[in-house]
C-alpha cells in the first residue's frame, strides 16, 4: 500500500475577519444523501462498519499544559454516518514531549514509542499546539493519504472561526484515501474539499442531512471509505417481537444472528426496559401477582442449545435480562426464541406489555471482539445491531489486526512559500494551488494546505 501525503494550508486570517459563509445553492441542485444518511424519523441510521481512532495528546515534559484537544466527537460521527461509518474512540493516550508541541506536520511526530497504537489498523491522531509552516499561514491538520497517522492543532481547531468542525473528519478522509480533488470533492459542501474553497458548518446543525448540508460524501467518496484497510464490520443482530403480549409464552422474543463475518460472534445480549417504564414478572411476588418466567421455545434453536445460553436478571421487578452466549457458540445464522413477561409499572398484572409499548426498550449487543452496540425496539418492532442510538464503542480493545501490504513511509514535501502583502495572500494561495499538479503519484506527498 503506497503511502501519499496530505495536509492544509489557509491563509492566515483573523478571527475578527473570518465568518462561516454558506454558497448559495441553485434550487436544481440534489443535495446527494446515501442510504445511510441519519434521517428525522424514529429510525437510526444504519451503521455497519467502524474504524477505531488512537488520540495522542502532547504535554510538555514536566506532564503539564496539554496542547487543545478539539475532537468534535458527534459532528465527526455525524459526518462519517452518512456513509455507514462509526469512528471508535479509544482512551487518550498522555505524551510528555515539550520538543512536539509545536511542529510542522505529522512526520515530525509519526516515530516510534509516540503512543501509537499497537494495532496497525488504528488511527493514531496527534494533538500539538500548533503546526508552523511560517508567518502568515494558518495549518489545522496534516494527514497521510491511504496511510495511518494525523496531527491536528489543537489551537487553532478549537478557537478559529468558532471551531473548524470537520476537519477533524476531513484528515481522517484522508487516511482513508480521499483527496480533495478526486471522486467528486471540490464543491463547498463536500467534505474533502481543501479548507480554502470547502464550506465549514457553524455547528452540528449544518451538517448533512440538516440545515445547510455541509460536511458531504459523494456516492464515490462513500464507495472508496467502505473499502478502506481501516475499517471493520458490525455484525446484524436482530431482536423482533411476536405476538400480543410475552405473557405466558416461550417465543415472543426472536433473537436472529442474520450475518456477521466468518467468525465472529455474540457473547452477550442485554435487554433494558427501564426506557419504557416496564419491569419483569416472571413469578407470583410482588410487584406483580401474576407472571409467566423465562422459557426457551425448543422448536425454535437453530445453530445453538439451552446449554449454551446463561440467564440472569430474570426476578421479579428487575428491568434487566442478560443472555451470556458460551465462546462462539452464537453466529451468522444462529437464531432462537424465548418468552418472559413483562409489564408496564401503569399497567402491572394487565397480560403483560404489548409490542407497541415495548417501542423504546434497549437491547445491547456485546459481541466477542468487545464491540458494542445498543439499539432499542424501533417503529417496526424490531432493534437491531446495526441501527444504533449512539456511537459505538468497546469493553476491552484488545484487537490487533493484519495489513496486507506494509505502509511505504515515503514523503516528499513541496516547499512552503513565503506570503506576499497580505492583501493578496489570497490570490496567492489560488494561484499557486493552480499551478501545483496534486494528482503527481510519483512525488508520494501531498500539501493540500487549509483543512
Amino acid at each position: 500500500m503506497s503511502r501519499s501525503y496530505a495536509f492544509c494550508l489557509f491563509p492566515h486570517v483573523s478571527q475578527s475577519q473570518k465568518r462561516v459563509t454558506v454558497t448559495p445553492r441553485s434550487l436544481t441542485r440534489i443535495c446527494l444523501i446515501s442510504v445511510f444518511a441519519l434521517i428525522a424519523s424514529s429510525s437510526h441510521a444504519q451503521i455497519d462498519r467502524w474504524f477505531s481512532v488512537q488520540p495522542i495528546r502532547i504535554y510538555d515534559d514536566a506532564g503539564l499544559n496539554p496542547a487543545p484537544m478539539p475532537l468534535f466527537q458527534a459532528e465527526t460521527e455525524k459526518i462519517f454516518a452518512q456513509a455507514g461509518v462509526a469512528p471508535i474512540w479509544l482512551p487518550t493516550v498522555q505524551v510528555n514531549d515539550s520538543s512536539m508541541l509545536v511542529v510542522s506536520s505529522v512526520s515530525d511526530v509519526n516515530v516510534p514509542g509516540n503512543g501509537q497504537h499497537v494495532d496497525p489498523l488504528t488511527v493514531n491522531m496527534w494533538f500539538v499546539e500548533d503546526l508552523d509552516i511560517g508567518p502568515d499561514w494558518i495549518l489545522f491538520g496534516s494527514a497521510y493519504i491511504n496511510g495511518n497517522g494525523v496531527v491536528i492543532n489543537g489551537t487553532d481547531v478549537s478557537t478559529w472561526g468558532g471551531g473548524r468542525r470537520d476537519t477533524i473528519a476531513h484528515e481522517l478522509g484522508h487516511n482513508m484515501d480521499l483527496e480533495h480533488e478526486t471522486l467528486g470533492a471540490g464543491g463547498g459542501e463536500n467534505l474533502m474539499t481543501a479548507g480554502t474553497s470547502r464550506d465549514v458548518p457553524g455547528d452540528i446543525s449544518h451538517i448533512t442531512p440538516d440545515g445547510d448540508n455541509l460536511s458531504q460524501l459523494t456516492a464515490a467518496q462513500i464507495t472508496q471509505l467502505r473499502s478502506s484497510p481501516f475499517l471493520g464490520t458490525v455484525a446484524e443482530v436482530l431482536v423482533d417481537t411476536n405476538g400480543s403480549t410475552p405473557y405466558s409464552t416461550d417465543d415472543f422474543f426472536l433473537v436472529d444472528f442474520a450475518s456477521g463475518p466468518l467468525g465472529m460472534s455474540l457473547s452477550s445480549l442485554t435487554m433494558d426496559l427501564s426506557p419504557v417504564n416496564a419491569f419483569l414478572d416472571p413469578t407470583a411476588a410482588d410487584p406483580g401477582a401474576v407472571g409467566t418466567p423465562f422459557a426457551l421455545n425448543a422448536a425454535s434453536m437453530s445453530g445453538v442449545t439451552a446449554g449454551d445460553l446463561t440467564i440472569s436478571g430474570d426476578t421479579d421487578g428487575s428491568q434487566l435480562l442478560t443472555i451470556d452466549f458460551a465462546a462462539g457458540s452464537f453466529t451468522e445464522g444462529d437464531s432462537f426464541r424465548f418468552g418472559i413477561d413483562a409489564d408496564l409499572y401503569t399497567n402491572i398484572d394487565g397480560y403483560g406489555a404489548t409490542p407497541e409499548e415495548l417501542m423504546g426498550t434497549l437491547f445491547t449487543f456485546e459481541f466477542d471482539s468487545g464491540l458494542l452496540s445498543e439499539a432499542e425496539i424501533e417503529d417496526d418492532l424490531i432493534a437491531s445491531s446495526i441501527k444504533p442510538i449512539k456511537n459505538l464503542s468497546f469493553s476491552d480493545y484488545n484487537i490487533i489486526r493484519q495489513i496486507e501490504t506494509p505502509f511505504q513511509w515515503e514523503l516528499h514535501p513541496d516547499p512552503v512559500r513565503a506570503v506576499p502583502e497580505p492583501a493578496s495572500v489570497l490570490l496567492f494561495g489560488i494561484g499557486a494551488l493552480l499551478a501545483w499538479n496534486p494528482r503527481r503519484r510519483q512525488n508520494k506527498f501531498i500539501e493540500n494546505r487549509g483543512s
